[in-house]
């Protein structure tokens, strides 16, 4: 069963654990989804935070993908 959090920062403390981030679009709302070994913790976020988020990560290297 996922998690859903509401804080950016919580969120980024599983995404750097995250084997792959995924990306699902819905209008102006971005549900971003990081993947753990034991896990799937979701955040929905306005377009513009989740992009910032979703370079950062990708510099990083860490596998994104998008629905």
């Amino acid at each position: 069963m996922p998690k859903e959090v509401f804080l950016v920062d919580l969120w980024r403390k599983y995404a750097d654990n995250a084997s792959e981030i995924r990306v699902k679009k819905n209008g102006n709302v971005v549900k971003l989804k990081a993947r753990t070994k034991s896990s799937l913790v979701t955040i929905k976020l306005p377009e513009d935070v989740a992009t910032k988020l979703i370079e950062e990560y990708r510099s990083k290297g860490k596998r994104i993908v998008e629905f």
